[in-house]
């Protein structure tokens, strides 16, 4: 059920825009509303956690700009190509902040992984930023997983306008573009999902570093790094 949890949101953001578009234009509105409308009702929950956690991160301003171009374009132009290719604008963003993230030395992963990690614990949650300061290996994974998905977003992104500009309708377009989404979406669970129990064991090992009162960095990541090698040799 948590499982489901975290990935409804995601469901939904694929869902919702298509099969909305058909419905509102199986009512007989005008592709470009409609498009605008379904496009947007995913969104739309994506702002109220926002507006309910009382920040915005770099998901949620870039929802917002999105709910406000839909309208601008809208009012602005008659072509539905042109508003079914806004998306491939903020895939494109994303995939870029992920790079440039990896690039930077601060993978977006890692703070966005902080809140299942850590599930509200602040002794786990102590562990997990100070692993992050000791562990190598910690880092090299998140770092790996920002730039995969990364370019995985770029990618797609492109291929999007692709499939927009080219597909003998709108309607094929819609439906057509979100194919690849999906693939990229279960390659990025599995990736994840492969790199979570490394995760898990470094973080665990951090944690008991600092319970038995390890302040030293090498030595805790010493300690992270024999233990898993145990742990490996158990398996």
């Amino acid at each position: 059920m948590k499982r489901l949890a975290t990935l409804l949101p995601l469901l939904l953001d694929l869902v919702v825009p298509t099969a909305g578009y058909f419905l509102l234009h199986a009512l007989g509105m005008d592709d470009v509303w409609a498009l605008t409308v379904a496009g947007s009702a995913a969104g739309v929950t994506t702002v109220v956690n926002s507006v309910r956690r009382r920040r915005v991160d770099l998901l949620g301003a870039l929802v917002c700009a999105e709910l406000v171009l839909s309208v601008v374009l809208a009012l602005a132009t008659d072509n539905p190509r042109l508003v079914l290719a806004r998306a491939a604008f903020y895939l494109a963003i994303g995939g870029a902040a992920l790079l440039a993230s990896s690039a930077a030395g601060r993978p977006i992963t890692y703070p966005a992984a902080e809140p299942m990690a850590t599930k509200g614990d602040p002794v786990r949650a102590r562990a997990y930023a100070a692993t992050w300061d000791r562990s190598a290996e910690f880092r090299r994974i998140h770092t790996r997983l920002s730039s995969f998905v990364g370019i995985g977003m770029l990618a797609y992104a492109a291929l999007r306008l692709v499939i927009i500009f080219t597909a003998s309708s709108v309607a094929d377009a819609v439906w057509a573009q979100e194919v690849p989404g999906i693939i990229l979406l279960a390659g990025a669970l599995i990736l994840i999902r492969l790199q979570v129990p490394k995760l898990r064991r470094i973080v665990d090992a951090q944690q008991a570093a600092l319970a038995s009162g390890d302040q030293d960095p090498h030595a805790a990541d010493t300690d992270g790094q024999a233990r898993l090698a145990r742990n490996g040799d158990n398996r």
